[in-house]
């Protein structure tokens, strides 16, 4: 070792004095960090606090303004000097005692507290004050918080509340979109909750990860701000260093400042669409018919229900003069027979047959719907109705055929051999009006009545023949038969059709205002008159005007003994009467048409061409189908009855919307189109699912930056910057004078790094536990490395310096030969002394 070279643990010969500070002798070697002397001896510590203070020069300018160390009744002003070397340091005075400490107070380094001081008594010294009980910890801490495990902790606390975002909106699926704005913000928060606990995760790798990198790389400044500041400040994103040198950082950055986009894309999995809702329900007032009602109505009795009168489906004669006050049983001289359609029932019939569909009944949607709900039930009843059978169709079919089974027609008749397009003989076998020479009300004017007096002796079989247009997509059919293609443009079809008792199940489906009814089934049970007509004009006298004759007679229904049967039979009579009387006619088609039938007001006829619907057979049962539905529209007709309860006549009831409507209730589904939520379960999850993808591997890399940290958690907060900031030889910079404290670019583009810093001519910071030298309470080195020199008395740290300070602590701590380590940031070596 060269003489000159003083050795460590001396004093060093000082060349001036400036308050307080020496400055460095060059022939010694350069120090690391400066150490301020007291101008007056065994001066104690007085309690300090950090606050922003400004500094004079020696003209009394404003030299800058930061954060300093507020020292009460401070007696030295410790002012910087400019030394000779740009990063060197003054001399340590090593009879000094740090910060004036008394003598009684010693620097020692114990094996808990490595570098600390120790203080007598625990008390201040100062002659000048009394005696100030040291600063105590305080008793709460959240030190807890920083921890390693509070990464896993976000990262799953994210995926909880990932869940039960998806669990929340899987269970609104399909529902009333009802509280919509509430709904709304509930899912907002939840997507939040997993947003923020994904971000702390990824933001905690992001703070590890950020110290590791200023370790592992040499930066200049403003890229060392970049990286501090890049999860705030998006410009560190447009810095080329950070993208060449802090790759992992950026990613983690890129990372942080996409999470937002989890709160904007998730919420959106839940929309609102319009759906049909359904449930099974309970409807009011579903009504249904039942024709043994009319058994029992009386035309003299006004069958008053809820104020409004019962009507039947047949107008009524009586044998008895005056007899709307007799109330005897029926006599032989003494009942009421048949007359005619009643005028409700007419009506009903002709409402049908001109709107071409069931009459519904008034607000019957909004009586067993409920306000806002569309709905749909089946009924079941026993009614009366056609069957019918197709007998020929086409030119060649077997008129000899039809004749033998009673046919008032046959193929000839219809175009193309015939001028009509259609006929309809219904009325063979009609009763006769009237029945005998009577007065008025229907008295027989002779006496004893005929045995057959108002007898139902058959029911008149439906003959119906029309013309099929063989090519229907023509615009209009041929009407001459000059023309060649006449012949071929038609084909006749004949059918019959009976009156039958048929069960039918018709299903009703009431939605907004309108109805529609679709017959699910139906069954043909039995004719209503079992009887076959023999001729329709017979010249047999039998006392009445009636000269039908049908076998056989004893299946004719007489008014009396069993007059209950006989109502029930005319009622059937009469819907078929009404019904009948709108197909009866023909319609003359050639040289023109000429209709002379009332089957022209109904859809069983096209009004372009005045031909009969090509499927004719099926439109005629359709037609009587909906005017014995059409009876439900109007509830005084005895035969309307509740459907839960078929015995009991429903009548004309007030609608009332509340829950205690009297009426019986009666199954139903109920549906209604309305704002439903819809949770797009796949939208949500390619969300989360990067997300939380991103967040994996963010927390692998954090877990990587902990192990290389020896799992020691670092944070970004002001107090850490400033505790990697203190090497004296950053004030050798050239910082300038600014009140607001800017950074010159100079210094921005100086390069440093973060790493194990010696500072032998400073006590004033509690070294770390690094195994480098260390001061004993003696100013003697322990634990001095022979190779590459031997780090004297003062304090060893981490901080920030430029890279020949960190290179010079490595060869002093390590030797010459030792290369500074580089390992990969997905390494999870510990790093020591790099």
């Amino acid at each position: 070792m060269d003489s000159h070279t003083p050795q460590y643990g001396q004093q060093q010969p000082t060349k001036a004095h400036y308050h307080g500070l020496q400055q460095q002798d060059p022939a010694w070697p350069e120090p690391i960090a400066p150490t301020p002397e007291t101008s007056s001896p065994a001066s104690p510590p007085l309690p300090r606090r950090v606050t922003f203070f400004q500094r004079t020069g020696r003209n009394g300018s404003q030299v800058s303004i930061g954060l300093g160390i507020d020292q009460h009744d401070q007696r030295t002003d410790y002012t910087r000097v400019r030394q000779t070397s740009p990063f060197s340091s003054p001399s340590y005075n090593d009879t000094k005692t740090p910060y004036g400490l008394h003598q009684h107070e010693s620097y020692i380094e114990t094996p808990d507290t490595p570098g600390f001081y120790s203080q007598s008594h625990n008390r201040d010294l100062s002659p000048d004050g009394p005696e100030k009980p040291r600063l105590q910890p305080p008793r709460w801490s959240w030190s807890w918080l920083n921890a390693p495990w509070v990464m896993y902790a976000a990262l799953f606390l994210g995926i909880v509340f990932a869940g039960s975002h998806h669990a929340f909106y899987a269970s609104l699926n399909g529902k009333p979109a009802d509280d919509q704005l509430k709904m709304m913000r509930f899912g907002g928060f939840l997507s939040y909750a997993s947003k923020a606990s994904l971000f702390a995760a990824v933001f905690f790798a992001y703070r590890q990860q950020v110290w590791v990198t200023v370790r592992r790389r040499h930066l200049r400044l403003k890229t060392v701000d970049g990286i501090f500041a890049i999860s705030q400040d998006l410009t560190g994103l447009f810095n080329t260093e950070i993208w060449r040198k802090s790759k992992v950082v950026i990613f983690l950055a890129v990372i942080m400042w996409l999470f937002p986009l989890v709160v904007i894309l998730t919420p959106s999995s839940l929309t609102v669409e319009l759906r049909e809702e359904s449930k099974q329900a309970q409807c009011s007032t579903v009504r249904t018919l039942n024709f043994q009602a009319e058994r029992k109505k009386n035309w003299r009795l006004a069958d008053r229900l809820y104020g409004y009168p019962g009507f039947s489906l047949s107008l009524w004669n009586c044998t008895l003069a005056n007899s709307s006050e007799v109330f005897e049983p029926y006599n032989q001289t003494f009942y009421d027979y048949w007359d005619g359609i009643s005028q409700p029932a007419d009506l009903v019939t002709k409402q049908t047959a001109y709107s071409g569909n069931v009459v519904p009944r008034e607000n019957v949607a909004l009586e067993t719907c409920g306000r806002g709900w569309n709905c749909s039930y089946t009924i079941t009843f026993e009614a009366p109705g056609y069957k019918c059978d197709e007998l020929g169709r086409g030119q060649n079919m077997d008129d000899k055929a039809l004749q033998d089974r009673g046919a008032p027609f046959d193929s000839s008749d219809l175009i193309p051999r015939g001028d009509y397009a259609y006929i309809a003989e219904v009325m063979g076998g009609e009763y006769a009006k009237p029945q005998v020479d009577t007065f008025d009300g229907g008295v027989p004017v002779k006496k004893p009545f005929p045995r057959y007096l108002g007898a139902l002796r058959t029911e008149p079989v439906l003959w119906i023949g029309h013309s099929v247009r063989t090519r229907p997509n023509d615009t209009l059919p041929p009407s001459k038969k000059e023309n060649a293609d006449f012949q071929a443009g038609y084909e006749p079809v004949i059918f019959r059709c009976e009156h039958y008792v048929t069960r039918y199940t018709i299903q009703f489906n009431h939605t907004f205002s309108s109805q529609s009814t679709k017959v699910i089934k139906k069954e043909h049970l039995k004719p209503i008159i079992d009887t076959v007509l023999e001729t329709a004009n017979s010249t047999v006298s039998d006392g009445t005007n009636d000269t039908t004759t049908a076998q056989p007679k004893r299946n004719y229904v007489l008014p009396y003994p069993d007059y209950e049967h006989y109502r029930l039979t005319a009622a059937y009579h009469s819907l078929g009467l009404s019904f009948r009387q709108f197909l009866k006619g023909k319609i003359h088609y050639i040289p023109f048409p000429n209709p002379i039938t009332d089957a022209t007001q109904t859809r069983l006829i096209d009004k372009a061409t005045f031909l009969a619907v090509p499927n004719l057979m099926d439109a005629v049962q359709e037609f009587y189908e909906n005017i014995t539905l059409s009876l439900l529209s109007n509830p005084q007709f005895m035969i309307v009855s509740w459907a839960a309860q078929p015995e009991t006549r429903s009548g004309v009831t007030a609608f009332d919307e509340s829950e205690d409507d009297s009426s019986p209730k009666y199954p139903c589904v109920k549906s209604r189109i309305a704002n439903s939520y819809l949770y797009v379960q796949r939208d949500l999850w390619i969300a989360y699912s990067i997300a939380i993808l991103a967040t994996l591997v963010c927390v692998g890399l954090g877990t990587a930056a902990l192990a290389q940290n020896n799992y020691h958690v670092r944070d970004v907060k002001v107090s850490s910057v400033i505790a990697a900031t203190r090497a004296p030889c950053l004030e050798e910079l050239p910082w300038k004078t600014s009140k607001w404290g800017e950074v010159s670019w100079e210094i921005k583009e100086t390069k440093l790094g973060y790493g194990v810093i010696s500072d032998r001519e400073s006590v004033g910071t509690p070294r770390i536990g690094t195994g480098l030298p260390s001061r004993t309470n003696t100013g003697t080195s322990v634990g001095a490395s022979t190779e590459g020199g031997v780090v004297g008395n003062g304090r060893v740290y981490y901080g920030f310096a430029p890279p020949e300070v960190l290179e010079r602590t490595r060869r002093e701590t390590f030797g010459p030969g030792r290369a500074r380590p580089k390992s990969s940031p997905f390494s999870f070596q510990i790093w020591e002394h790099s």
